[in-house]
Parts: C-alpha cells; structure tokens; sequence
C-alpha cells in the first residue's frame, strides 16, 4: 500500500506516484550547483504543471525580469529570442531615437547578450533644434497640417523610416500630404542620422498578479525548503498559499516594490538573486513578510502570514533566512540571522 502525502499548495493529499521535484528558483531564472529543490514529496505534479504552464511561462519572456534575465542568467539564452511587450516596453528616450519603441533580441556576440531593433514606424520632424521626431505606424499616421510642413520645410531630414518598404511607405506620405512639390522623401536610417556610440532608452512596465505569484511562489517554496514541509502547511499561510495556486486575493495580504537590493544582505556580486523572509510587525503582532530580489535589480516585500507572537518591547525572535542565489559562479549562500523589515507596506 502506497504512503499518501499531502501537498503545501492544494492541500490535497495523494500518493506519492502523483509528486515529483520542485525547485526552488524557477530554473529559468538559473541553475545552480547543489540547487535548492523539493523533493520529498512537498509539491504534487498537478501544482507543478499548473505553476509552470500557466505562470512562469508567461512571464519567461515578458516581463521586466525577462529583460533581466537575456542579460545576466548563468548561462546565456539561445539567440534569436524576442522579447513580448505585454508587461515590459522600451523605447528611445533621446534625440532622433525618442518615442521609437525597440524589440529586445538575444544576441550572444554582444557584450550585453542582447541587440535593440527599431520597430517599423515612420517619423515626422517635430523639433528641428532638438532633432526629435514624431513616431507612426503606417496606419496610424496622421494627416499632414500647416505647421507639420513648416516644421518639414527647416529641416534637411524632415521624414525618417524606421524600417518600412518604400514601396508602402511613399504612396501613403503622398496620400496623408506630406510629399508634395520639392519635399521628396530621401531613404536614411536612425542610425545614419545618430553620431553617438549609445543611446537610453525609457522602460516601461507592469507588475501584474501573475509576475507576483511567481515571486510569492519561489519565496514559500524557499520557506518550505528552509523551515520544513509542516511548518508551511499551518493554517496561518492559507491566504498566501491561495493566492500562489488559484490567484484569490485577501486583504490581508500586500506587495511593495523597491528598486535595488534588500538592504540587510551582503550581495555576492549585483546581479544575484535574493530570496528569503523576515519579520515584520504589524497591528502590534509579528508576522512573516517574503523578500525576494531578481538579478539584483527589483526587490518584492509581501506578507506571508502571521505569526501569533505579539510586538513587545523587550522582543525574542527566531532568526530568518535569506539565500543569495550567485548567478556569476552558480553558488548559493545562506544568511541565518534576524532579519526584520523596517519599511511600510502599501496595498497591493
């Protein structure tokens, strides 16, 4: 007769065919030598299915930590991989490249693993003394008005195409008014207009439930990992564990969001990972907050569950784990201390 287990995120208890390896850091994010994983029986395969089917996934390469990982994962991604723009987008921020949006590619022959390619658009002159221009697709292109063509007139490159046919592009210039009488349309590119060997860009994103679960999902399992399988499994962590596994939102729960590291950790180099939990009081009780930091840049804070020890002034608290996942030589170091979060919370 089999031996049934029961699972920390479904709470269903099944037989130990139906569980399999879970580790701890989404192997995405990397791999590690003597990696963290669950592996005695925490995590059944259905649960493990789902989180990487249907969350990970989604976020492998859309998301700002997508962005972060073509660049600094322990081993670099195959070439050619897009970057998706539902949650994450670049875009010029400077002179002749402000308002294009770029595609990020892995790209191994760059020193940065990745390369930037213009998306097809058409730019009309907007400041001549600044060099910047407006930005259009081909459908959205309006038409021309009176202080577009004298804007077009001071200008030796009114037009610039970012990557469309001329084929498509000048029937539809005439149509919208822009190429009339002497205003020919000459083909030059961005970068035969831009002198400088670099330019920035403006980064916009979304943290969404499904990046949080994902971050919520890799601190539980590290709190698994760390305190044991029966410590996760108390009733006290049942608004987090639902959240991870269905996406019900408590308002006991809450996120807050940091640029940079978690101050109480000595990073091994600045673009590890941290993953770990702290204390943290609230309403004049302790509770558990789940601290996790990808690739050095973006810290999440989000409570995991209380505890039932209440703020005294004379304090005696259990010490805490924080792991550095190094994603330079592939090691993992652990800080075993009291680690406490001075910050506030705000709503998620």
């Amino acid at each position: 007769m089999m031996t049934a287990y029961k699972c920390i995120y479904c709470l269903q208890t099944k037989e130990e065919t139906e569980f399999n390896r879970e580790h701890v850091v989404p192997q995405m994010m990397g791999k590690y030598k003597n990696g963290f994983v669950l592996n005695d029986f925490q995590v059944c395969k259905e649960c493990n299915d789902y989180f990487s089917k249907q969350i990970e996934d989604k976020i492998a390469l859309d998301s700002f930590e997508a962005f972060l990982r073509m660049q600094y994962r322990d081993t670099p991604m195959s070439d050619g991989r897009k970057l998706n723009k539902n949650r994450i987008r670049l875009i010029g921020d400077e002179g002749i490249f402000k308002g294009i949006p770029f595609t990020v590619i892995t790209d191994i022959s760059s020193p940065y693993r990745v390369r930037f390619e213009s998306e097809p658009m058409v730019g009309i002159i907007n400041s001549v003394e600044k060099c910047e221009y407006d930005y259009y697709s081909l459908e959205e292109l309006p038409y021309a008005d009176e202080e577009a063509i004298e804007r077009m007139k001071k200008s030796t490159q009114p037009i610039i195409n970012t990557g469309i046919g001329r084929e498509r592009l000048e029937p539809v210039l005439i149509d919208k008014g822009y190429l009339i009488g002497e205003y020919a349309y000459s083909e030059k590119s961005v970068l035969d207009l831009y002198e400088e060997p670099e330019f920035t860009t403006a980064i916009k994103m979304s943290i969404d439930p499904i990046m949080r679960r994902v971050c919520a999902k890799t601190v539980f399992n590290y709190l698994c990992y760390s305190k044991g399988k029966e410590f996760v499994l108390n009733s006290r962590f049942n608004e987090i564990r639902k959240y991870i596994r269905y996406g019900e939102w408590s308002d006991d729960l809450w996120f807050k969001y940091s640029k940079g590291p978690v101050s109480t950790v000595n990073m091994p180099n600045n673009t590890a990972h941290v993953v770990g939990y702290m204390w943290y009081p609230e309403n004049r009780q302790w509770i558990f907050c789940g601290c996790l930091t990808w690739f050095g840049e973006l810290t999440y804070i989000f409570s995991l569950g209380k505890t039932g020890n209440k703020v005294q002034r004379l304090n005696v608290l259990d010490s805490t784990k924080m792991a550095c996942f190094n994603n330079v030589d592939r090691t993992i170091i652990e800080d075993d201390a009291v680690h406490i979060y001075g910050g506030r919370p705000n709503s998620e």
